[in-house]
């Protein structure tokens, strides 16, 4: 048998079928072929050993009996040094030792000093897995020497690479770097065939460079190493490896969308070839990105898979510190201090086993910073005051720099400002002079407070300005609901921004300063139109969305059963056959798997699709914005804005003169109790719309209504009183939670709002001209009207009265109407483009668990409001969606409505016209009939959906059916966008 076969035949047999083989096989084979099957098996061996390291130690023990049975003693001593080095690769370094020392032993006793040296590789390796740093060092110093006078420069240069990486991780990165650089040069006497073994140096080199925050350096030395192994086939591994670093640079930057970009690439090729510790290190890594965008239990949850890995490999142990680090991290910031220190706990246990003293030192900065978190300010400062000083003499910059500004907030705290302004001085220059953006707006945001502490009040609003400028730079750089989350816990700049600017009389400033944190999301993606729409074609995004497609369709078959199982009365028989298939319990937890994966894909989409968007920042918020708007507002419309503190009120009345501040002070806690006894009023009311005797069942309702809605409009309008008697149109501007509120149904004692204004409302003020020029554009279009798309979805005849609507609508327009099964989302997509009026009158959800997954029920499939976004509706001068809450949303970010809403705002539509609650469906179709007749008596939009509603009151009041004054039956829709004509 030949040698090539030979190795073929024992790597598909057991060992003791192969010394079978090799005793029958060895007295047949030739000296030339006898040194052919060692080098093979050496260099199986060596493949193996990064593949299936148990056949690596399966050839180490063949090796080794050939040595015996010639005899041979360097083959058995190449025998013992794979076996050791097998070992390791099976995170059994105690187990490598003994083989490695008794290789090396074998060599020296043949005078083979060379050989003895390689030994020392894979013993330096095995002792820093075991804390054993000195040994190798000492082994390291010696195998170089021999190296270098045996003219081994290939072995000398990674023997130096190895001693590095060890300087490395004990904390010692000046040495790391000269190790480093000597490494390089030693490749470099070697001549050709070393630019591979160079740029691994050059990768290893820029990791030291990073950890000491001297990231532009590391960046570029990652950047070279990328494009050499690109250059090289079959490095597709090493370039992922690169992603990976350069990801955790922009990550340290605060460039988290790249760094998200990147760690999703280089995970997706490390999972493609089936590489499951590397794929658990980029999710491991991936948690600070969620950790800084405030995707706090997505980072506990990932951090926590990552720890049941690394439990699981236990050679690796300083990858289960760092995955404790990032989950004690994110349980501090819910609170959970507790959980947050046990993890610290085991993690600094952890490090301090293995002699990882540069990231224990981490470890107690973040145990520094649950004592601030949890009060306890002397602990805390000890903490902080010690890996300063570690972080100081590791030239760690990055981690001084958190470490001054937790002290300096510490010395605040303590009313020692003068201190607090020396560190975070100190924390502002490093994170300047590293680009850490994170850092940067943090410690601009302190100063700002500690000069508003010393009555510095131009020098405050200074420091505001710049720390909101930082967070703007950061947030230009993420796409969208990153952006959202982001700004969850930022709100603390921008109102003491706010307040500041009153106190200086700066209505202007103040105002621009509430709209630089309202929609930003809507806003800057419609002023920069950032085009993230799937497309057809794109290659690399087919199979996202194959598998998107997929996991909708399997969202809403757990979807029908969680909801449809709360209405079973009137359900199909099929319907009925899905929900007694799965126990409601078990399909919400299925239905919220899917989308968590759902919002995943979308996010990868949405980061590939904004392409280098992600990497350059987009157009700055400019105060012109604002400052240009009032001029541009009519002389009868009046614009106010809303803006909530934990106490305060503050009303900015807008109109074509500038701008008034009203302070309402203490009023917020009793306006949150009227909006929640108004929430119970509304959801009352829709029970006894269902009642048989309406009349009787709103009687009381009627009362308590018109009551809580006077005191709503004495907070909310009352002091505005006079600027709205001069109006004819008011555009309501809300905050928090007025989103959800009606301000065109508030009672003033005699009438509603609306029965003497028209009212709009905007989610920002900067979104009004965006608005209007749609609304001229799709006016100037004059696309004839019976192009409207007019669709009716009576939901298995739960909603007689939307088939009914939709009629009535179409016929009026002069337009097609299109009927349940026919009314589909495919439609929709194809036909939205062109319509200049999108109506829907069906079955609506809003999910307050999940509002990106609030959706309307079309015939073939839910529309959910993430889907929304990828609706081209450029030509529409309005959507109205009839159906239930439609409106609503949450508020995310500092104040973000996340809702259906937003999505057909981004698609183009100039206006839009949702509802608020869960409307009656037989006084919408009333209502919708006497809208669209205002509209093409050319009335404005707002002004038509006013004229409907007094005509309905008007009916109301007349008739036998009085309880309809009710605002559940007239109130629920509201016009956002764009007022004017069609």
């Amino acid at each position: 048998m030949a040698p090539r076969e030979l190795v073929a035949a024992l790597l598909n047999m057991n060992e003791k079928q192969g010394r079978q083989l090799l005793q029958k096989s060895l007295p047949t084979i030739d000296d030339d072929s006898l040194n052919l099957l060692v080098k093979l098996m050496k260099l199986e061996a060596d493949r193996q050993w990064a593949k299936e390291s148990g056949r690596s130690f399966l050839l180490a023990g063949y090796l080794m009996f050939i040595g015996d049975h010639i005899p041979n003693k360097y083959v058995h001593a190449l025998g013992l040094m794979v076996r050791g080095d097998a070992l390791r690769r099976m995170d059994r370094d105690q187990e490598a030792l003994p083989f490695l020392d008794a290789a090396g032993a074998e060599f020296l006793a043949l005078d083979d000093e060379v050989s003895w040296a390689r030994t020392r590789i894979g013993r330096v390796s095995a002792c820093l897995q075991l804390n054993r740093t000195g040994e190798a060092l000492r082994d390291a110093a010696a195998a170089r020497e021999v190296f270098v006078r045996y003219g081994k420069h290939l072995r000398a240069g990674q023997i130096d690479v190895n001693a590095a990486i060890i300087n490395y991780e004990s904390g010692q990165y000046d040495q790391a770097l000269r190790l480093f650089d000597r490494a390089i040069e030693t490749y470099a006497i070697q001549g050709e065939g070393v630019d591979l073994y160079i740029a691994r140096a050059k990768a290893n080199k820029a990791i030291t460079l990073a950890a000491m925050g001297r990231f532009r350096e590391a960046g570029a030395l990652h950047e070279q190493a990328r494009a050499t192994f690109a250059r090289h086939q079959g490095q597709e591994i090493s370039v992922a490896r690169q992603a990976l670093n350069i990801a955790l640079i922009y990550a340290a930057q605060g460039h988290y969308s790249q760094a998200l970009l990147l760690f999703n690439r280089s995970r997706t090729i490390f999972q493609r070839h089936d590489m499951q510790f590397q794929a658990s290190e980029v999710a491991q890594q991936t948690c600070l990105c969620l950790l800084r965008l405030n995707r706090v239990k997505e980072a506990y949850e990932l951090a926590g898979e990552t720890i049941s890995y690394f439990r699981q490999s236990p050679g690796h142990r300083h990858n289960l510190a760092h995955s404790l680090m990032y989950q004690a991290e994110a349980a501090m910031l819910v609170g959970d201090y507790r959980d947050a220190d046990e993890k610290l706990q085991e993690a600094s246990t952890i490090l301090e086993e293995i002699g990882f003293s540069g990231l224990a030192s981490v470890v107690r900065l973040q145990q520094a910073e649950l004592y601030f978190a949890d009060g306890n300010l002397e602990a805390s400062l000890r903490e902080a005051r010690h890996v300063a000083d570690a972080f100081a003499e590791q030239e760690a910059l990055p981690q001084l720099a958190r470490a001054a500004l937790l002290q300096a907030r510490i010395a605040a705290n303590l009313g020692d400002t003068t201190s607090a302004e020396y560190l975070c001085h100190q924390a502002l220059d490093i994170a300047q002079g590293q680009d850490l953006l994170d850092l940067e707006y943090r410690c601009e945001y302190l100063l700002g407070q500690i000069a508003e502490h010393h009555d510095n009040l131009e020098e405050a609003t200074s420091y505001y300005d710049r720390a909101m400028k930082g967070i703007d730079i950061v947030q230009s750089h993420l796409v969208m609901d990153e952006r959202s989350s982001f700004l969850e816990d930022k709100g603390g700049v921008y109102k003491r921004a706010v307040i500041l600017a009153l106190k200086r009389g700066s209505y202007e400033q103040a105002l621009v300063y509430v709209e630089k944190a309202k929609s930003r999301v809507l806003g800057d993606y419609l002023r920069n139109n950032i085009d993230i729409r799937m497309r057809a074609g794109d290659k690399a995004g087919e199979a996202i969305l194959e598998d998107l497609s997929r996991l909708r369709e399997e969202q809403a078959w757990f979807s029908s059963i969680v909801y449809e199982a709360e209405r079973e009365s009137g359900l199909s028989d099929t319907a009925l056959m899905r929900i007694q298939s799965m126990a409601p319990g078990q399909a919400r937890q299925e239905m919220q798997k899917r989308e968590r994966s759902i919002e995943h894909m979308l996010e990868q989409l949405q980061l590939r699709l904004a392409g280098d968007l992600v990497s350059r920042s987009r157009p700055q918020w400019t105060d012109s914005i604002i400052t240009k708007l009032w001029p541009k507002i009519g002389h009868t419309v009046l614009m106010l804005e809303y803006y909530l503190t934990e106490q305060d009120l503050y009303i900015f009345v807008i109109t074509r003169d500038g701008i008034d501040v009203h302070i309402e002070k203490d009023v917020v806690p009793r306006l949150e109790r009227l909006f929640s006894l108004w929430r119970v009023n509304l959801d009352l009311a829709a029970q006894a719309s269902g009642a048989r005797d309406r009349a009787q069942a709103f009687s009381g309702l009627q009362e308590n209504c018109l009551g809580l809605l006077q005191r709503l409009y004495d907070l909310l309008l009352r002091p505005v009183s006079g600027a709205l008697e001069s109006c004819e149109h008011v555009t309501i501007v809300p905050y928090g939670m007025l989103h959800y509120l009606p301000f065109h149904c508030l009672f003033d004692g005699v009438q509603f709002v609306v029965e003497r204004l028209d009212v709009s409302y905007l989610p920002s003020a900067a979104l009004m001209e965006i608005c209007h020029q749609r609304g001229q554009r799709a006016e100037a279009n004059r696309i004839p009207l019976k192009k409207s798309l007019i669709m009716g979805l009576s939901d298995g005849g739960r909603l007689a009265f939307a088939v009914q609507e939709a009629k009535a609508v179409a016929q009026q327009l002069g337009a097609s109407c299109i009927l349940d099964q026919n009314a589909t989302t495919t439609l929709l997509q194809e036909a939205g483009a062109t319509s200049p009026i999108v109506h829907i009158a069906a079955h609506g959800l809003f999910r307050l668990d999940a509002p990106n997954f609030s959706h309307i029920k079309l015939a073939d499939r839910q529309l959910s409001a993430i889907e929304v976004f990828n609706l081209d509706l450029s030509s529409c001068t309005l959507v109205t969606l009839s159906a239930c809450e439609t409106g609503r949303g949450i508020v995310g970010g500092v104040d973000e409505v996340i809702g259906l809403g937003r999505g057909f705002l981004y698609a183009g539509a100039a206006s839009l016209m949702p509802t608020l609650w869960k409307v009656d469906d037989a006084s919408s179709a009333e209502l919708m009939e006497m809208y669209y007749q205002a509209l093409l008596n050319e009335y404005g939009k707002a002004a038509a959906l006013a004229g409907a509603q007094r005509a309905f009151l008007a009916r109301a009041r007349t008739s036998i059916v009085s309880y309809r004054v009710h605002p559940y039956f007239w109130g629920g829709f509201h016009l956002i966008g764009d007022p004017g004509p069609i």
